[in-house]
């Protein structure tokens, strides 16, 4: 067979664009001829194709069944009752078949769950973490009680007083569970509400706040009284003046008495003899 290069016509000109495109297909046709007869040509892929296979059913296997069930973040529910409001289950697959969609759904249907965070640690183990909602207030509605985070949410409703702080002077327009509390009195309620994250983020406990729109009266115990406005008792808080002056009370097992707050935040104890 003649070598096309060696055709004197074609060594005396130069190859067209046309001439030298069809060269190069002839060239990589050839070298896909000689693949295709070196051999593990097909052997690879079907390495490829297995090992992927072999992953999968690995996958499927009883090594990854959910063994375990982690609960972390809880104050106010134990882990068994979150596992059970979760309708988490163990057996299933940890990769697969974990409905981190529905259990995320199911927890957050509560009003003490903020938010709710699922991982895998493998083999066998599914970790739910939750962010609770913080119990810190109860206001007297009706026969029930209605049981407050510091945001005004509304937690629960109860027929048995809780061991929180109590709210009185808060008119309740609207109560839904979930949602945070309406009042026809809002001015007062964002001032309680305000107020009881300065009481939590100082350190202090009221065991019961008596709101108005001019005065509060805020009880350490029943026999010994906070009394200022609201912007004055925020500000004795910020500064430490309540913490520092309870301090020295408790140390001396002094249980009664008022404490006033000044117009520039500082307290001065008055007892009750």
């Amino acid at each position: 067979m003649n070598n096309p290069d060696n055709n004197p016509e074609r060594k005396g000109r130069e190859l067209s664009a046309e001439e030298v495109v069809a060269e190069n297909m002839k060239k990589r046709k050839v070298r896909r001829e000689m693949r295709k007869k070196t051999p593990g040509f097909f052997i690879k892929p079907l390495i490829v194709i297995g090992a992927v296979l072999g992953l999968i059913i690995f996958s499927l296997s009883g090594f990854f069944t959910i063994r375990n069930i982690e609960v972390n973040g809880n104050r106010y529910y134990t882990d068994n009752e979150i596992i059970q409001m979760a309708h988490a289950e163990t057996g299933g697959n940890l990769l697969y078949r974990p409905e981190k969609k529905k259990i995320r759904t199911y927890l957050e249907r509560d009003p003490y769950i903020n938010s709710v965070e699922i991982h895998r640690k493998l083999p066998g183990t599914l970790i739910i973490t939750v962010k609770e909602r913080s119990q810190i207030a109860a206001i007297k509605y009706g026969d029930e009680y209605l049981v407050i985070d510091r945001n005004g949410t509304l937690l629960r409703k109860t027929e048995t007083q809780p061991k929180v702080t109590m709210l009185t002077g808060i008119k309740i327009k609207k109560a839904t569970l979930g949602e945070p509390l309406e009042a026809r009195n809002e001015d007062v309620f964002k001032d309680a509400l305000t107020l009881l994250g300065k009481m939590e983020d100082g350190g202090i406990y009221f065991i019961r706040i008596e709101m108005s729109e001019m005065y509060i009266k805020a009880y350490v115990y029943e026999s010994m009284v906070v009394s200022g406005s609201i912007k004055e008792i925020e500000s004795a808080i910020d500064q430490g003046h309540i913490q520092q002056i309870l301090q020295k009370l408790f140390a001396k097992n002094i249980e009664r008495g008022t404490i006033a707050i000044s117009e520039d935040g500082y307290a001065s104890f008055t007892p009750d003899i």
